[in-house]
């Protein structure tokens, strides 16, 4: 893979995500100027903020590419690939943690919300879809 390829994709994608975040920006100042009620209007705000932080991610990955061209390598080498994954998968225990003890202390924490919270329904299927998307995916990938 060439460094000027992939210094291109990042440019096109950090202006991409700019442009999204521009869009929910302005969008949000229209609908508050005008008083427009859009379910939550701040929720237009706090959404413009998901793809503005992407693109410093991106950002950093260019200035990152910039200064060492040959971090590409570290993309194909297998050592550090399983090194990411292996950091990948602690990631995925640790969130997995957190979202049981997030379930456990809303259940516990307010226990008439359970069954009838949308909060605790949404904390329910994130945890099991957290827990159950790893085997998924690897029955996925081993049909293909």
């Amino acid at each position: 893979m060439s460094v000027e390829k992939v210094v291109k994709e990042t440019k096109i994608t950090i202006g991409v995500l700019m442009l999204v975040s521009l869009a929910l920006l302005v969008t949000w100042f229209i609908f508050d100027i005008q008083e427009v009620s859009f379910a939550n209007n701040k929720a237009l705000l706090a959404l413009s903020l998901i793809p503005l932080s992407a693109a410093l991610a991106s950002f950093l990955k260019l200035m990152k590419i910039k200064k060492n061209p040959k971090v590409i390598l570290s993309e194909t080498d297998e050592r550090l690939v399983a090194e990411k994954n292996e950091a990948d998968a602690k990631a995925l225990k640790l969130l997995q943690a957190v979202l049981f003890l997030s379930y456990m202390g809303y259940t516990f924490i307010i226990p008439e919300d359970t069954f009838n919270s949308i909060g605790w329904w949404i904390t329910l299927i994130i945890l099991l879809l957290s827990l159950f998307a790893p085997m998924i995916f690897r029955h996925i990938t081993k049909e293909t």
